[in-house]
């Protein structure tokens, strides 16, 4: 049995019992998987996840114990065949479910091994009409199953994108593209593009990110020399462009109030040519370790690493600072791609908010007057974002949107309003949302 099928239940494990993020228990768990099959454990991992609700409805049309009731090993190893059986192009169905019987057989239950072979050989036998009898679900219901989604977040983004709206799961269901910002105070652009082409590493430029590169063929660049010497740092294309459309003046002093991981950061310090001072702040300080390893990879010094609230107010920082970044915790409904477990996750969309707020008011409160904030998400909820700065604008007068079209080439036409909506199936990037809002 190839070993990448252990692994990849053990790694589902974690994801599901843990609720670990699953980008973050891959790349440890993929060292464990022999290089040859690691494509197929990423993309099976990750495709359990992003099916879940569509194999769970499979496994329950045909199986009379119910997946609620069943075993973790059980009921793991069928969500992983029943993904490759429905989803996987080169799939060998014979294959997949003799691998998953003796899964369990090695398990030593041997009764069970009977139902696992059961279930599955009728899954096969089934596969066109439960195909037929999920098309005939309610619309809500089809929706949910077919592209695995709650119910609830259906009918949330049906509302929001109305005719659009499968356009809109389908999109949240590819896979996202791997990003790189290139660190412009050790290198160009073009020149990093060359440097990898020499290696056979294809790339090319993002469509709206300036410092930004998108890697054709994905694999473990973090263990380039390039990666290394501190050339580049991975970060999504929609992150970029809240330092872009920041675009702070050299020797400018900026707050990063929620800075973890720290990419706006770095580009900030980058942009400004390792001029001025951040500040850059976060609650967790196992995050803001990996900030400052990432300033020494890169050779940044203007930045100041420091665990604090963004919800408390600092009276100390009040009207100090020339620019502010506000990346607030949100639902992260625009990283699907990435995190396909976020979907499944209840949040709160009332208490968030009062937070994300909070964070604005004292984020605005630190501007001098004639300073910029960057108020980001990866969200795609509308309450999270522009209802949110509306709401705020409203209840201070001195403050007001920027027209930021300059910084984004007028590819979006809100840029002149302040702010972007950016959607994986308009865009192909991560659902973002992104305001520039100036003291007066």
């Amino acid at each position: 049995m190839n070993s990448y099928r252990a692994q990849a239940i053990e790694t589902l494990k974690k994801i599901f019992t843990d609720r670990s993020y699953s980008n973050l228990v891959i790349n440890n768990d993929i060292k464990h998987v022999d290089h040859r099959f690691h494509s197929l454990y990423r993309k099976s991992v990750l495709g359990v996840i992003e099916n879940l609700i569509f194999i769970d409805w499979i496994i329950d049309e045909v199986s009379k114990t119910r997946t609620k009731k069943m075993e973790t090993d059980v009921l793991l190893v069928l969500r992983l065949a029943v993904y490759q059986i429905f989803f996987l192009d080169m799939s060998h169905e014979n294959i997949v479910v003799n691998e998953s019987v003796q899964y369990i057989k090695d398990k030593g239950n041997i009764s069970a091994s009977k139902f696992v072979n059961a279930v599955l050989r009728n899954i096969l036998r089934s596969k066109d009409s439960l195909m037929e009898k999920m098309s005939k679900l309610p619309e809500d219901g089809y929706l949910s199953v077919k592209y695995s989604y709650p119910k609830e977040l259906v009918k949330i983004w049906k509302h929001q994108f109305g005719k659009d709206i499968e356009e809109v799961l389908t999109a949240n269901n590819r896979e996202a593209t791997l990003e790189i910002r290139v660190n412009t105070l050790k290198i160009k652009r073009d020149e990093l593009a060359e440097l990898f082409k020499e290696k056979g590493i294809l790339t090319h430029k993002c469509k709206y990110a300036n410092k930004g590169l998108i890697v054709e063929n994905p694999f473990e660049i973090h263990k380039t020399d390039e990666y290394k010497k501190g050339l580049f740092s991975i970060q999504s294309e929609s992150s970029m462009l809240a330092g872009q459309i920041l675009k702070p003046e050299e020797n400018s002093f900026i707050i990063d109030m929620c800075a973890a991981p720290g990419g706006k950061t770095l580009n900030a310090a980058e942009i400004m040519n390792n001029t001025g001072k951040i500040l850059s702040r976060d609650i967790y300080p196992a995050k803001l370790k990996l900030i400052e390893n990432e300033l020494k990879r890169l050779g940044v010094n203007n930045v100041k690493v420091e665990k604090y609230d963004a919800a408390k107010l600092d009276d100390s920082l009040i009207g100090k600072a020339d620019y502010v970044i506000a990346d607030v915790p949100c639902t992260g409904l625009g990283i699907i791609r990435r995190k396909p477990e976020i979907k499944y996750n209840k949040t709160d969309v009332n208490e968030i908010t009062k937070i994300q707020y909070k964070i604005l008011e004292n984020g605005s409160k630190y501007l001098k007057h004639g300073g910029e904030l960057v108020y980001s998400t990866c969200t795609v909820n509308i309450e999270e974002n522009n209802e949110l700065i509306k709401r705020f604008l409203n209840n201070n007068k001195d403050y007001k949107l920027a027209d930021i079209s300059e910084n984004i080439d007028g590819f979006f036409k809100t840029a002149k309003n302040g702010y972007l909506e950016i959607y994986p199936h308009l865009h192909g990037m991560d659902g973002f949302f992104i305001a520039k809002i100036k003291r007066i």
